[in-house]
């Protein structure tokens, strides 16, 4: 119920109003209160009566009234109750009437006093709004549980298809992580680290004797044919016969891979080859022939290991 029925309610109740800042209201106990089955429910409420009086603070009764029909706090229901006065008293200020719904309106006048006109009776009853407010619970209570009912077939069908959304994902997750591990571990490897399918090309000659002679009889027996799968033929650290040549170092293959590091240099001896390997604190790694041969004759010796091994050989002392 709104507050101003609830001060006329209050009024008709107690026969007696008094409201801060305002005055004070009463109510002839004689006056029979009109309901909504009489013929004539709009009558004057003549039994009405108004004071000026000086009230500082508002009445507890009234407050304690105003809470259990609002359903409110009473610090809540006590600040309403201010703030409507408030609202009236400015308008009383500005000159505009005041009116009070089932009790009259106060005005103004010239000597700073509120004049009272008497206004019509509220027929509305508390009992009334207290059917009202019960019949609207159970109406909220009936559409609230209606659409429950609604929403829960539909909550059951959206969370089956987050459901099967989700798995469809980890299917593909999986699927697309075996693809990756499989494909990466059929992948072949780089050209620098492969075996020539190819013969191997004439290995390459000191000044004195060719690089073949320096290497074990098993090796030089291969025919070219069985070549294709083995690695180059490279001399070994012997000095040419007039003793002029310089030791070199035809390095092959530079990585940090430690495993590809160590598979290449196991291949290559396992053809008995004089394959020789250097590291750095295990980070980094270097394999090399070892030859020693004139000056004139590196750059031809890198040629011949560059083209066979299909890698970048690098010369070093």
């Amino acid at each position: 119920m709104r507050l101003p029925l609830l001060l006329s309610q209050f009024l008709y109740q107690n026969k007696k109003l008094n409201l801060q800042g305002i005055g004070s209201f009463s109510l002839d106990p004689s006056v029979v209160i009109p309901d909504g089955s009489d013929k004539d429910p709009h009558s004057i409420a003549s039994g009405i009566s108004f004071v000026n009086a000086n009230i500082q603070a508002a009445d507890d009764d009234l407050i304690e009234f105003i809470k259990i029909h609002t359903g409110k706090m009473k610090p809540l229901a006590s600040a309403d109750l201010d703030f409507y006065l408030t609202t009236g008293t400015q308008l009383l200020n500005i000159g505009k009437p005041f009116y009070l719904d089932g009790i009259g309106t106060l005005i103004k006048n010239k000597q700073g006093k509120l004049d009272f006109t008497p206004g019509e009776y509220s027929t509305l009853k508390l009992e009334d709004t207290e059917n009202e407010k019960r019949e609207k619970a159970e109406k909220r209570k009936a559409l609230t549980e209606s659409s429950h009912r609604a929403e829960v077939p539909q909550g059951n069908k959206s969370r089956q298809i987050i459901l099967a959304l989700a798995f469809i994902a980890g299917l593909v997750i999986v699927g697309w992580g075996g693809y990756t591990l499989y494909k990466k571990n059929t992948v072949p490897e780089p050209a620098d680290t492969a075996t020539p399918v190819s013969a191997g090309p004439e290995a390459p000659r000191t000044d004195t004797q060719s690089v073949a002679a320096n290497q074990p009889a098993s090796t030089q027996a291969k025919k070219p044919d069985s070549l294709a799968t083995s690695a180059a033929p490279v001399a070994t650290a012997t000095p040419p016969a007039n003793g002029d040549g310089t030791p070199y170092k035809f390095v092959i293959l530079q990585t940090a891979n430690k495993t590809r590091a160590l598979r290449r240099y196991n291949q290559l001896l396992s053809f008995d080859l004089n394959i020789k390997m250097d590291t750095r604190d295990s980070s980094f790694f270097k394999l090399y022939f070892p030859i020693t041969a004139l000056n004139r004759d590196t750059i031809r010796i890198k040629d011949s290991l560059a083209s066979y091994y299909a890698s970048k050989v690098v010369i070093e002392r």
